[in-house]
């Protein structure tokens, strides 16, 4: 039975409760101004995008040769 009240008044203070909101900060809520890069410039995004990719892409390889460099096997 207690077990039962503690329940609901839990329920009914967490529906009175005020969502925590932080008023030092302010986003507009705009196409493009979300991201932290500038879309605005398409050669330059297609470019900054490859480059990222191309990164991630090839590092494990370069990871496995230098291994491989280390070791003599090549």
């Amino acid at each position: 039975m207690n077990a039962a009240i503690f329940a609901r008044t839990g329920i009914r203070a967490g529906a009175r409760a005020t969502p925590m909101r932080s008023g030092a900060y302010h986003w507009t809520n705009e196409n493009g101004k979300n991201i932290p890069f500038s879309t605005k410039n398409k050669p330059a995004l297609a470019f900054g995008v490859a480059a990222y990719l191309g990164t991630g892409f090839a590092l494990p390889f370069v990871a496995g040769y230098w291994q491989a460099y280390k070791a003599g096997r090549v």
